[in-house]
Parts: C-alpha cells; structure tokens; sequence
C-alpha cells in the first residue's frame, strides 16, 4: 500500500462558507510547485488569503462531455 502524496498549495481565492454553521470554507487554490494547476477545495478551520494549504492528495479525476452526457441521457 502506497503513501498518500502531501502537496502544498496557496490559497488565490476564498468561495463561500459551507456546512450546517459555516465551518467549512470553499477556497480556489494553486500548487505550489505547478502554479498553472489550479483546483477548488474545502478547507477546514480558518484561512486568509495567500496561506499555504497541504493537501494529501491532489489526484483529480477528469470526466470527458461525452460520458457526462450519456449519463444525462440516461437519467431522463
């Protein structure tokens, strides 16, 4: 069983607080080591502007228009 990746990553924008009473913060974030790959995440506990976030893992699961749409297809 392999290690989960830690990775570090700067906080470029907070979204929106989300939860029951707001604990969670939706943030767009940036790698540090890779500035042009950019994600949204949820972060726990307060955050500012420019923090340094780590995330265990930054592993993105990528769903093509056409798969999305036949699923779509199949719904209705």
């Amino acid at each position: 069983m392999s290690q989960p990746v830690a990775s570090k990553a700067r906080v470029i924008k907070i979204l929106n607080r989300i939860g029951a009473r707001g604990i969670l913060t939706e943030v767009k974030v940036q790698l540090v080591d890779q500035p042009r790959m950019q994600f949204m995440r949820t972060v726990k506990g307060p955050v500012r502007l420019g923090d340094i976030v780590d995330f265990e893992d930054t592993e993105i699961t990528w769903q093509s228009p056409s798969t999305s749409n036949s699923n779509f297809k199949d719904i209705c």
